[in-house]
């Protein structure tokens, strides 16, 4: 499936049997009468879990296992987040792990290759949920090392190491606040909540490690575990630093996060920023997660025809055997030129090898065309440095994107 046709004429085949297409020959007047077309939000109006935000067993924080317990002061008890019942998500063997928040396999980090090993620690779509009475929070982070911004000039530290806070079910989730450090690697903050039962998600730094995190709720207010995803099986995203969400202003605005909030889906970031080139052994670690689909977009850092041929396929082949079922969604870089030969190639490599796959039966696989995200081609909106996208340009890949997620979604489990 192609979000849009094709922005240049070039021999490949493309299946155009299903089309998304964004553009629009209508006048301005054709569009003010024009019924039909899109509301201004491409996502849909919000809308909050079904299930009852009071249902479920609340814990009195006065109750939690003092061995939980990190600090009490001036009426705040202070817990880890792998405290019960406390949820951690975007880790799928965090338990394998003995709950250090790595995003691969920890018994296998000899397999991969220094720069993925490294990354790993890195926290990108990692959320923690829970729902609180409490009206307001302590919380507290030690980051993994210092001076995570070290050579990322154009990247804010809110972005690199810092946290977001969110409050909501289902697809009605409103943004909080930001923390984020003055200085590495601790830091803290205070975050004001309404009264009442809530749902609270925190996004964690996007490549800053996290080596403690410990929430300091008032003494007289109770948590519950938080209320089921719509798609409890993650999505999982395969790319590159933009996957991994450089140079996104916050954590919450990266386009994977985006759309895991768009979707009310659990998600699993896989996105490695100048590593990412199909290893086999990611590829592997991959086809291990039970997930509700797979996304993966790295030839940003596999960018020429040569890096790319060798794994694109076999990286699918991978994935697919031992899921035979999920959605595959292919997607192509963004900041696209018809100049650049490598650009168009990899393009059409991709392509080649989605219309492959429909060819040999599998009538699960999607294509996303990265060269339509940004209007016109225009990177200077859209990005900071010409490459990495700013937080419109984010937006501008998680709309091009969600509409094929939630068709393929909607399918699989309909």
């Amino acid at each position: 499936m192609i979000i849009s046709s094709c922005s240049e004429t070039s021999s490949e085949s493309v299946d155009n049997s299903m089309i998304y297409d964004n553009s629009s020959s209508s006048t301005s007047q054709n569009v003010l009468e024009d019924e039909s077309l899109p509301p201004d939000n491409i996502f849909g109006d919000p809308v909050p879990s079904k299930i009852d935000i009071n249902s479920g067993k609340f814990t009195a924080i006065g109750d939690i296992d003092s061995k939980n317990i990190t600090n009490n002061a001036d009426g705040y008890s202070y817990i880890s987040i792998f405290t019960p019942p406390i949820d951690i998500s975007g880790f799928p063997n965090l338990k394998e792990n003995g709950n250090q928040l790595y995003r691969l396999l920890l018994t296998d980090k000899d397999k991969y290759s220094s720069g993925n090993n490294w990354l790993a620690w890195s926290t990108s779509g990692g959320h923690v949920r829970f729902r609180t009475d409490a009206t307001s929070l302590k919380i507290e982070v030690m980051l993994q090392y210092s001076n995570s911004a070290a050579g990322m000039q154009e990247f804010t530290l809110g972005g690199i190491s810092g946290i977001d806070v969110y409050v909501g079910t289902g697809t009605a989730r409103e943004f909080n606040c930001s923390i984020e450090p003055a200085t590495e690697p601790t830091y803290n903050g205070t975050v004001t909540l309404d009264s009442g039962i809530k749902e609270v998600m925190i996004n964690l730094p996007l490549y800053a490690g996290i080596k403690s995190f410990v929430i300091g709720f008032p003494e007289e207010s109770k948590i519950a575990e938080p209320l089921p995803y719509t798609y409890e099986k993650p999505i999982v995203f395969y790319g590159s630093s933009i996957t991994q969400g450089q140079c996104a202003s916050r954590a919450g605005t990266s386009y994977v996060n985006v759309l895991g909030r768009a979707l009310d889906s659990n998600i699993v970031n896989l996105g490695f920023w100048g590593t990412a080139f199909g290893e086999t052994e990611v590829a592997e670690y991959i086809a291990s997660i039970d997930m509700s689909a797979f996304v993966f977009d790295y030839d940003y850092n596999a960018n020429t025809l040569e890096k790319l041929s060798e794994t694109h396929y076999p990286f699918y082949n991978i994935v697919r055997a031992a899921h035979p079922d999920i959605p595959i969604i292919f997607v192509s870089r963004c900041n696209y030129s018809n100049s650049d030969t490598d650009a168009v190639q990899c393009r059409r490599h991709i392509i080649e090898n989605f219309n492959k796959a429909k060819a040999e039966g599998d009538n699960n696989v999607y294509f996303v065309d990265g060269s339509l995200f940004f209007a016109n081609g225009i990177t200077s909106s859209y990005t900071v440095d010409g490459m990495h996208p700013n937080d419109m340009g984010f937006m501008r890949m998680a709309e091009d994107i969600y509409p094929v997620l939630k068709e393929a979604l909607e399918k699989q489990n309909s």
